[in-house]
């Protein structure tokens, strides 16, 4: 009997241990979790916000090049030819809400719109007079601080000096609403309900605030926030130009919420765009990790004392039992690492698709900037070649587009990914959308000596979709296939009915696809890893936005190929039903 009872000490002091060990690891655990689950969470926000202050350093210095293109134009016009040459200037490239000019005496004598350009108005007689006398004296283009507008709203001033060979003539404007960059860039960076997007300028005063539109064009500190809050802290590392993360509590709600920032250089003037989410957000999910932990950690100490207390009770008589439950419960402890192994593969498959979506917009960034600078500083030339200026202009222009379309490609993956894509169903034609599609196409094939062969089934049903966003995708497809199809190749487009559905193929004799990377194609960022593609260069997304609109469809799409000899991309569709 003594023995016995030793035994059951052993036993509940081994019980004792082993929960103990367990609940440390839980708790140790937790803290690893949750600092992973933070910290990724606060790098999302931080690209987020990166993203956006891009967009908008990108979207100003394009209006600033506009400008000084258009100051070289009118050098030497009459005012009456300035309007007419601001017509086109103001309508085209959107984003302008009135373009003038003060002549060399500081008088507004002409602009478009009339009512917002302020005619007739003497910078000098109400002293607003300090830029032009900057742009008078350094004959270099200058931006202003946001002011608020004739017209409402707040909005800054690019303006640029006009010579007459070394005659000042005076100073060509244009007026940029801040409104316009915030609902371009701003406002559907966060779902609503999810937090909100703000931007300051270097004093901390606000430019935009999706949630507290109220504080436009006041200081935050003093404001919204008192001069000791945490918020106002993190308001000043913005106003010192600085980029991060950090938290604060809300003052009106008494709220934690999370804030990234980063500054948006413009020339000579600095704003700070932020995101600023509740930490309820990620507070979520870690609790939702926890309640899984919980759940095992739980699991793990009721099947502890299960079998410590059967232990007492059977010893004598189960050992195998006992040997049989030791078994399965490491079988299960295997079974949780494996499953913590798999989760730490994902995280590292995460960070290598941040760190692949951060390089790819780096290059595809830079790229074109580079191109558009250089050929800035060509122009600057005053006794370059007209033919020369109209290839600068056309480099500036084709890299404008490349970005252009950069972006939109990260939108709709956004959209697509987040289920926010917004579709339009009706009757589609696929006939009619094949055919803007080749024409859309056919001059970059022609330039690379490639042959576009289609062949259509005779009366080729409708299907229900979005006419624009199919027609997004063939032209996807055959961009694609020309891209990695050599000169003098072909291409052939085929559609047909099969099986109560309508099957679409884009078939090329290019370099084809290794059978492993067939079923990685559609992934985003991903490239096959080959001279051609390299050369080929291009983000990776076109592929995987076709698979997001084509699934969206409720259809499939696959790729199949044999390496050497070309690819064939396939996707289905439904057919109409009356």
């Amino acid at each position: 009997m003594r023995v016995k009872r030793d035994n059951r000490v052993v036993i509940l002091v081994i019980c004792i241990i082993l929960i103990c060990i367990v609940a440390s690891l839980g708790f140790k655990t937790h803290g690893e979790v949750e600092e992973i689950v933070q910290e990724q969470f606060n790098e999302q926000q931080l690209l987020l916000t990166r993203q956006s202050a891009a967009g908008i350093k990108s979207f100003l210095e394009e209006k600033t090049v506009l400008i000084e293109v258009l100051a070289a134009d009118i050098s030497d016009m009459s005012p009456e030819d300035m309007t007419r040459r601001f017509i086109p200037f103001y309508h085209k490239p959107s984003g302008f809400s009135s373009i003038g000019f003060v002549n060399s005496t500081g008088v507004i004598v002409t602009g478009y719109p009339v009512e917002n350009t302020a005619i007739g108005l003497d910078l000098y007689a109400t002293n607003k007079n300090k830029s032009f006398d900057r742009a008078k004296d350094s004959g270099e283009t200058y931006s202003t601080n946001p002011v608020l507008l004739v017209q409402g709203g707040i909005g800054s001033t690019i303006g640029v000096p006009v010579y007459s060979g070394d005659e000042f003539r005076g100073v060509v404007f244009g007026i940029i609403e801040i409104s316009t960059i915030s609902e371009q860039f701003l406002a559907d960076v966060i779902p609503e309900g999810h937090g909100h997007v703000y931007m300051i300028t270097r004093s901390g005063r606000s430019l935009y605030d999706g949630a507290h539109k109220e504080e436009l064009g006041k200081k935050y500190i003093g404001s919204f926030c008192t001069d000791n809050s945490s918020y106002a802290d993190i308001l000043r590392e913005q106003m010192q130009e600085r980029e991060g993360t950090g938290y604060y509590f809300d003052e009106s709600t008494g709220e934690r919420r999370i804030v990234a920032y980063t500054p948006v250089v413009w020339r000579d003037r600095v704003w700070s765009a932020a995101t600023s989410v509740p930490a309820s957000e990620v507070d979520n999910l870690i609790r939702s990790v926890y309640a899984k932990q919980m759940i095992f950690l739980g699991s793990v100490i009721a099947i502890i004392l299960g079998g410590s207390l059967g232990l007492i009770v059977m010893f004598s008589r189960w050992n195998k039992t006992l040997e049989a439950e030791v078994e399965s419960k490491t079988g299960d402890m295997i079974r949780m690492n494996k499953e913590l192994l798999l989760a730490n593969e994902r995280l590292k498959e995460l960070d290598k698709l941040k760190s692949d979506f951060v390089s790819m917009v780096s290059h595809e960034l830079k790229t074109p900037l580079a191109a558009m600078r250089t050929s800035a500083q060509v122009l600057e030339v005053a006794d370059i070649a007209t033919e020369t200026k109209r290839e600068m202009l056309d480099i500036i222009l084709r890299n404008i587009d490349r970005q252009t379309n950069l972006v939109n490609d990260l939108l709709d993956l956004s959209r697509i990914e987040s289920g926010r894509m917004e579709l339009k169903f009706e009757r589609v034609s696929l006939d009619s959308v094949i055919a803007d599609s080749i024409e859309s196409v056919k001059q970059a094939a022609s330039e690379e000596g490639i042959k576009l062969d289609v062949e259509l089934s005779e009366s080729l049903a409708s299907v229900k979709g979005d006419r624009e966003k199919l027609t997004q995708v063939v032209i996807n497809l055959l961009n694609n296939a020309i891209k990695f199809t050599p000169r003098s190749g072909e291409i052939c487009m085929k559609a047909r009915e099969l099986n109560g559905q309508v099957e679409v193929k884009v078939s090329d004799t290019g370099i084809g696809i290794p059978p492993e990377d067939l079923d990685m194609v559609f992934d985003k960022f991903y490239q096959v890893d080959s001279t051609l593609t390299r050369e080929a260069g291009g983000t990776g997304l076109g592929l995987a936005i076709c698979k997001g609109i084509i699934e969206a469809h409720r259809g499939r799409i696959w790729a199949e190929s044999e390496l050497g000899k070309g690819s064939t991309f396939v996707f289905t569709l439904d057919k109409w039903s009356d």
